[in-house]
């Protein structure tokens, strides 16, 4: 699961920076790579569960539109990522974030084409990105070191994949409802409808 959200965010980021190499690893391993290549380092350090993120239950249709399964609640979940650049000066480092926020700051979640083949069954735009967030969720090492670059928080709220974990009786085509007192009867052709009932009983006042 967290590797699928992470190789989908790889995906866009690939296209948003096509010049730089992208990293995934730990900061605390610092930079051994070649120093003219420009780096982007996207790192994953939390994960939790989105407030009132349990969403009803959800139902597998198949080809015709008919429900034949149903799974649990959808999950959301929250991925933080800190990103930081790596470039043989300031502006390329700048440059190279500034990029992907701005590109971040034009869409509502990551493109379906760069999903996760494990999202397939959710609808479109059902991972969404969040460049920079208002109240992002803390580095918790981030005083005790200084980054290569400025800090781009990127927040990605993604679903939970389910699997279908209850088998339903097939929809019936016809129900039998029968033909009761107060019932409606059809007409024939051209005639007014009539309501049929039983003959009234009598009435005990008192």
């Amino acid at each position: 699961m967290i590797d699928a959200v992470t190789l989908s965010l790889e995906s866009w980021l690939r296209r948003c920076v096509p010049t730089a190499e992208l990293w995934f690893d730990s900061p605390a391993r610092g930079f051994s790579g070649d120093p003219t290549q420009s780096v982007v380092r996207a790192f994953l350090y939390d994960v939790r569960e989105e407030e009132n993120g349990r969403v009803g239950s959800f139902y597998v249709r198949d080809a015709s539109n008919k429900v034949v399964a149903r799974s649990q609640p959808s999950r959301l979940f929250q991925y933080s990522y800190e990103l930081t650049a790596y470039a043989a000066d300031w502006q390329e480092c700048y440059r190279l974030l500034g990029e992907i926020m701005r590109t971040a700051s034009q869409v509502s979640a990551l493109p379906d084409e760069d999903l996760h083949p494990s999202f397939a069954g959710f609808r479109s735009g059902a991972v969404r990105l969040m460049p920079a967030p208002f109240d992002p969720v803390p580095v918790p090492w981030s005083a005790a070191r200084v980054p290569d670059s400025p800090v781009l928080h990127l927040a990605v709220i993604a679903p939970m994949p389910f699997d279908s974990d209850e088998e339903l009786e097939p929809a019936p085509e016809r129900v039998e409802i029968g033909m009761g007192r107060g019932s409606f009867a059809a007409p024939p052709a051209g005639e007014i409808p009539r309501r049929e009932s039983r003959s009234a009983r009598g009435r005990i006042e008192e």
